[in-house]
């Protein structure tokens, strides 16, 4: 009985090895993935939260509770439309969450995006406690406006995938 066997031979270019590592090492200084976070991350982080906006929720927080009647009468004495759009009357909520700077720490570790990038206060800041939470008195029910899921973290690695894989194809110069 015959045995048939196959071989393999690698050759390995020294000058291609140390190319891509120099590619990834580039790619993955904190810098550079401060970049990445910044160009790639906040874009899609945004539209996601406009798209909660303007879906009265999604698969993060789940649809947006109705607004009681006496919210209704509330708001349209104030002047705006009684049922529609939950959680935007004078946009600053909205604004501060799709609009605002980010915040961009660089360090030993890598990078961390913040968004948005600074703490809210004031009134803007019990605006995002109620939306989040809900409030006893009145009786407000939660509308969280700011999170994240799985989906998102599955895009995110993807992004990042997707920005290693073409950096790991540059030639050091």
């Amino acid at each position: 009985m015959s045995t048939a066997s196959i071989s393999f031979d690698y050759v390995i270019s020294e000058k291609d090895v140390e190319s891509k590592l120099w590619a990834l090492d580039t790619a993955l200084n904190p810098y550079a993935i401060a970049t990445f976070l910044g160009a790639e991350v906040d874009p899609y982080i945004r539209t996601r939260a406009r798209q909660r906006f303007r879906n009265e929720g999604d698969d993060v927080t789940g649809k947006w509770a109705p607004l009681h009647e006496a919210t209704w009468n509330w708001r349209m004495n104030e002047g705006y439309p009684p049922e529609h759009p939950i959680n935007k009357r004078t946009g600053e909520l909205e604004a501060w969450i799709t609009d605002s700077a980010h915040n961009m720490n660089v360090h030993t570790l890598g990078a961390t995006l913040m968004m948005p990038g600074y703490p809210p206060t004031g009134e803007l800041k019990d605006k995002v406690t109620t939306a989040q939470s809900g409030r006893a008195d009145p009786n407000t029910q939660p509308r969280p406006v700011i999170g994240m899921n799985e989906r998102d973290l599955t895009a995110v690695m993807t992004m990042l995938f997707l920005y290693i894989a073409k950096a790991s194809r540059r030639r050091k110069p």
